[in-house]
């Protein structure tokens, strides 16, 4: 089995590292989000600030055509874990948020508007919800503030081969 084309079964391992990419590089060239920590899975440390991470993938996948590529028309869900801290009592609460939904805005836009494709892998990408405790846990609130946007985007992709 070497060498075997997994996009051929599924387009989602693709979908991720591309959409990983998308955002480092888009994060990578801003002065204020130079220093945003973009990682693929699990971060190692929780020392930047601000952390975007790639987490779980989920597939679904129907017939599309019943030839002899037998195609099918897959689904894809992605979460996108945006964590941004900062040191400080209550005040810092709503300073976490609006950076942690400032970053997520420019992940929704970039995948909406400038990369919809993500370098030809999907057919679309778009935010299809999100969710956050909306405060920081009390575990944690000695040492500042947290804020935590998990989102999932829903890409549609056709798997030909």
């Amino acid at each position: 089995m070497a060498g075997l084309d997994l996009t051929q079964a599924t387009l989602g391992l693709a979908f991720k590292k591309a959409f990983y990419r998308a955002t480092a590089d888009l994060f990578a060239g801003g002065v204020d989000t130079e220093h945003v920590y973009v990682v693929f899975g699990q971060p190692s440390t929780y020392a930047p600030d601000d952390i975007v991470s790639f987490g779980r993938l989920s597939s679904g996948q129907e017939t599309a055509t019943i030839g002899t590529n037998r195609s099918r028309e897959e689904t894809l869900s992605l979460e996108v874990t945006v964590s941004c801290f900062r040191g400080g009592g209550e005040e810092a609460e709503i300073e976490t948020a609006e950076r942690a939904y400032e970053l997520l805005r420019r992940i929704e836009h970039h995948v909406r508007m400038e990369d919809t494709t993500l370098g030809g892998i999907v057919r679309l990408c778009v935010l299809s919800g999100h969710e956050s405790e909306g405060a920081t846990p009390e575990d944690l609130i000695e040492q500042g503030r947290v804020t935590e946007v998990v989102a999932t985007f829903t890409a549609k992709a056709r798997i030909q081969a």
